[in-house]
């Protein structure tokens, strides 16, 4: 019997300006439960965290087949308005949401959930920056550091990288 975790989990990260401690603290949690993490960007070399951090995603977002993973985590951090309006991070929140997995955003990353259009009527939760951005696509924004709403887990930013992980780790367990 083996102790791994069979879940595979996607990671998505802008290019610039990621949140390191989102990126970390989720990133830790999923390892510590032996899901298989992927992460995608726009580039695979030198992405660069708002705090300093630098990684090189495994893989190009466009090539993301939907279909791999049992989970999608859009990293938060200003930089996460590059994928806002991307059809390609749209078509994989769509994808595992159809799907009933699991799919999260943290702080800025919110928004494109919302645009992708499956948080509408949902309890959801970002970075006090974008509220207004999730209400008017019609979440039900609340504020609070992290919202649980069936399969999609939402938290506010850096303030929640811990629970928004821990929500993670149990919700693929």
């Amino acid at each position: 019997m083996t102790s791994k975790n069979s879940k595979k989990v996607l990671m998505v990260l802008a290019h610039n300006n990621f949140r390191d401690e989102e990126y970390s603290a989720a990133r830790e949690k999923l390892d510590s439960i032996g899901a298989t993490v992927t992460t995608a960007s726009t580039l695979t070399h030198d992405a660069a965290g708002s705090q300093g951090m630098r990684l090189n995603p495994d893989m190009m977002i466009d090539d993301v087949n939907p279909d791999d993973y049992d989970a999608v985590v859009f990293i938060g951090g200003t930089g996460a308005s590059q994928y806002w309006h991307d059809v390609k991070a749209h078509e994989i929140a769509k994808s595992l949401d159809q799907a009933g997995k699991v799919v999260a955003a943290s702080s800025h990353a919110s928004v494109t959930l919302a645009v992708a259009g499956i948080l509408k009527g949902k309890k959801v939760t970002g970075h006090v920056a974008i509220y207004e951005k999730l209400q008017i696509i019609g979440a039900e924004y609340t504020g609070s550091k992290l919202e649980v709403d069936g399969n999609i887990i939402t938290s506010s930013g850096a303030n929640a990288a811990k629970e928004f992980a821990e929500a993670l780790g149990k919700a693929l367990s």
